[in-house]
């Protein structure tokens, strides 16, 4: 290029596209940029804990001291009471139920007894009821295939097919319609900022898997959940097919979620978005570098339009560890559903006289 023959015009032009593609790369001190779209929290009241939230993405997404390359921006959410509702019980666990054929006490008996023998080989702590939701799921659908799981799980998810108008019993909505809004429009927020998005459920992978991309957008590669055992079967259709055996693979709750991290992506995450205690481990395994990390903690204190529940640290309405473990950590935020979320589920269904519980 003969910079002699171009116009002063022309040359600044030139330069400033130039100066604008280093400063994207983080190549020079550029002044800092702000954290691209901020418009998909709109579902969210502008508290102090959304703008903390905020702040978080500016400093690993600019260039200085704290930031972060986006091939190390690792982003994982809890699915059951983060990502939708898992109230009055687990939504897989009314799924079993939906089935003709009941849970075989013996089989799950047995599974039980081998998982706490791992377990306790591997750590220490009981099994937790989401794992035992996902035992009886193992037990009840033994023998098919994983395809056709997964189009069951999505049939009942969404109340169609074999499961035509199936409804959560306290909300006059298909399952679908019970996801948070504020935090799949986190996920989008995340996404639009250079992150990498996971699901990290105690949940049954293959259940998660049926529904996650339509709902989050998050698709299948990227959902890390407890695993049936399954075994290739060359003459289930063409090309073959796994098909479910009856044992656990993976344990993917509480301890066993950095366990699955590490096996499914590789490398800690910078940022975790959980409700409970079985995060924990997630939790402290994320928080990791205090001054490069964040922990979003989604605390269910809205009765009216949701459910109240193991939102009082020190263990009242229940036990959570991880809202105990949040107090007085200044990259733990615990998200109000009551006063940080503008609304929570996008088609707004209501549950008949919800009733609070007492404190």
């Amino acid at each position: 290029m003969n910079f002699k023959t171009m116009n002063r015009k022309t040359l600044g032009f030139f330069l400033s596209v130039l100066l604008s593609i280093f400063c994207l790369g983080g190549t020079f001190g550029c002044l800092p940029a702000h954290a691209a779209g901020e418009q998909f929290l709109d579902s969210w009241n502008n508290t102090g804990r959304k703008q903390a939230i905020i702040d978080f993405v500016n400093k690993v997404t600019n260039d200085g001291n704290y930031y972060v390359l986006p091939k190390d921006r690792i982003a994982v959410f809890d699915n059951d009471g983060t990502l939708w509702a898992e109230r009055p019980q687990y939504f897989q666990q009314d799924f079993i139920e939906s089935q003709s054929e009941s849970v075989s006490k013996v089989k799950f008996n047995k599974l039980l007894k081998t998982t706490q023998k791992e377990i306790d080989t591997n750590g220490a702590g009981n099994i937790s009821d989401e794992i035992k939701s996902v035992l009886s799921d193992i037990a009840v659908f033994e023998g098919i295939t994983t395809d056709s799981y997964i189009q069951l799980a999505h049939d009942f998810v969404y109340g169609v097919g074999v499961y035509d108008n199936i409804k959560h019993p306290e909300y006059d909505a298909e399952y679908i319609q019970l996801t948070y809004k504020p935090v799949i429009d986190l996920v989008k927020y995340l996404k639009a900022n250079g992150f990498k998005v996971y699901i990290c459920s105690g949940g049954g992978v293959d259940f998660v898997r049926s529904f996650a991309e339509d709902a989050y957008g998050i698709p299948p590669e990227k959902v890390i959940g407890s695993a049936v055992k399954t075994k290739y079967d060359e003459t289930e259709g063409p090309g073959g097919n796994l098909v479910r055996q009856a044992m656990l693979a993976q344990y993917n709750d509480q301890q066993g979620k950095p366990v699955g991290i590490e096996r499914h992506i590789g490398k800690r995450p910078i940022l975790a978005v959980g409700n409970s205690g079985g995060d924990l481990e997630m939790f402290k395994y994320t928080n990791a570098d205090e001054d490069k990390s964040l922990i979003v903690l989604i605390n269910h204190d809205d009765c009216q339009r949701e459910y109240k529940y193991n939102d009082i640290p020190g263990g009242a309405n229940g036990e959570n560890e991880s809202l105990d473990e949040a107090q007085g950590r200044d990259n733990w935020i615990v998200v109000s559903m009551k006063d940080d979320f503008q609304t929570i589920f996008a088609s707004d269904p209501q549950r008949p006289d919800p009733s609070c519980p007492s404190q």
